[in-house]
């Protein structure tokens, strides 16, 4: 499988597997913060999750203007250097007694402003990592992996290394692990092509990151079947949200049996789907990558149909694993377009204004979760939630049908002959 090619150039393998590591860090951080916040301030512990999200949003499509701007490797250094201070603070600062809910908040907010340049910064990157299109996807297909992996895996080994090591020591495991991540994307050296490509000179001044966001802007539109997706994933992020985040332990809890065994075969079948999707979609060439993007959302809307209708375990299993599959369809077809049709020193613009379409999306979600949940049955609103999903991909289809348009930039990746 391409996935398994990828893993035999040694630069991927090695900045794959120091993602893995960083992402299971951050999954570290963000259980241990939400247990301390808890433990100092009650509900209070909801100021730390939403600094953390508001920097997130805030410094979203900044994250890509200066992701665009500067040597993409000495940015991703210089921002996991930063990040592991900031988190080795926190244990520290426990050590001392001195922890409050500010310090927390504001390691919060750090941790979100500058993911939102890490990312991007990363995303961007990958084309000059890879040595041809099958390549990058498969490669997308790993990065985007890790996240879900971390996900499936953090909370067991949280729970195995509890019952040994001081809570705040997962602070500091994060910060070693931003430590992992510096060393070994230092370690790629100087041979890959990190610095955007250059164009005209450009200002510095708040009006020139505003005209550099609004060019992006201009050329994502041009794209329409990128445009269309992702607008769309804002909606369908929205609809996740509500579904998964707040309708599955609401499913597991007052409709199947009441267990939290129930809850965690769901989202284990889902975390475990999700992975194999990603290395299968990683892995084939997509020759329709409009159709694809679409198609995607609707097996997400089906499974969370199922999902809805189910009244017993296997029944929500079956339809979570459904709906999980799908992301990758859709995830893994927009990551590969906007770094192959879109030039260097806009990708990390787009990739930024990706995530923050889904991120007000996602936080709209949650918003609109309680009162929904509230008002009308949980089978109900995660049935309204598929069908928005459904929706989706079905105005994809009437807008491109199964055509394949081409780029407007008609951009070829100039990928390196040899790694």
């Amino acid at each position: 499988m391409a996935f398994l090619r990828a893993l035999r150039h040694k630069h991927l393998a090695v900045l794959w597997l120091s993602q893995v590591l960083s992402a299971i860090g951050d999954n570290f951080y963000a259980i241990t913060i939400v247990w301390m916040a808890v433990r100092v301030a009650g509900s209070g512990a909801g100021y730390v999750v939403a600094a953390q999200s508001l920097a997130g949003l805030v410094f979203g499509l900044l994250g890509g203007v200066f992701a665009d701007r500067w040597n993409r490797r000495t940015t991703m250094i210089v921002v996991d250097l930063i990040r592991a201070f900031a988190v080795g603070a926190l244990p520290l600062l426990s050590l001392l007694g001195w922890l409050q809910l500010w310090h927390m908040a504001v390691v919060g907010a750090v941790i979100g402003a500058l993911g939102a340049l890490f990312d991007p910064a990363l995303q961007a990157s990958l084309p000059a990592l890879a040595e041809d299109r099958q390549l990058l996807q498969a490669t997308n297909g790993l990065m985007d992996m890790t996240r879900r992996l971390a996900r499936a895996i953090a909370p067991s080994i949280v729970g195995v290394l509890a019952a040994f090591l001081p809570l705040s020591q997962f602070f500091t495991l994060d910060a070693i692990s931003f430590v992992i991540s510096a060393v070994a994307i230092s370690s790629l050296g100087r041979r890959f092509r990190w610095q955007p490509e250059r164009r005209r000179v450009r200002s510095r001044a708040i009006a020139g990151v505003a005209t550099e966001i609004a060019q992006s802007g201009r050329l994502v539109y041009t794209h329409k079947p990128l445009a269309w997706s992702l607008g769309g994933g804002g909606f369908t992020n929205l609809a996740w949200n509500i579904a998964f985040l707040v309708g599955v332990p609401l499913l597991a809890q007052h409709v199947l049996s009441g267990s939290i065994g129930a809850f965690g075969l769901i989202v284990g079948a889902y975390g475990v789907t999700n992975v194999i999707g990603n290395l299968i979609i990683g892995s084939v060439t997509i020759h329709r990558r409009v159709a694809m993007l679409f198609a995607g959302r609707l097996v997400m809307g089906a499974g969370f149909l199922v999902l809805a209708s189910a009244h017993s375990v296997p029944a929500a299993v079956i339809g979570s694993g459904i709906a999980a599959f799908g992301g990758p369809m859709g995830d893994l077809v927009q990551l590969t377009m906007i770094q192959t049709d879109f030039p260097s020193s806009q990708i990390g613009k787009v990739y930024s204004l990706r995530s923050t379409i889904s991120g007000v999306g996602g936080s709209l979600g949650l918003l609109l979760a309680v009162p929904l949940f509230a008002r009308f049955s949980v089978a109900a609103v995660i049935a309204v939630c598929a069908l928005v999903m459904i929706a989706v991909g079905i105005s994809g289809f009437i807008r491109f049908g199964f055509s394949e348009p081409a780029p407007p930039l008609a951009r070829e990746v100039e990928f390196p002959s040899s790694l």
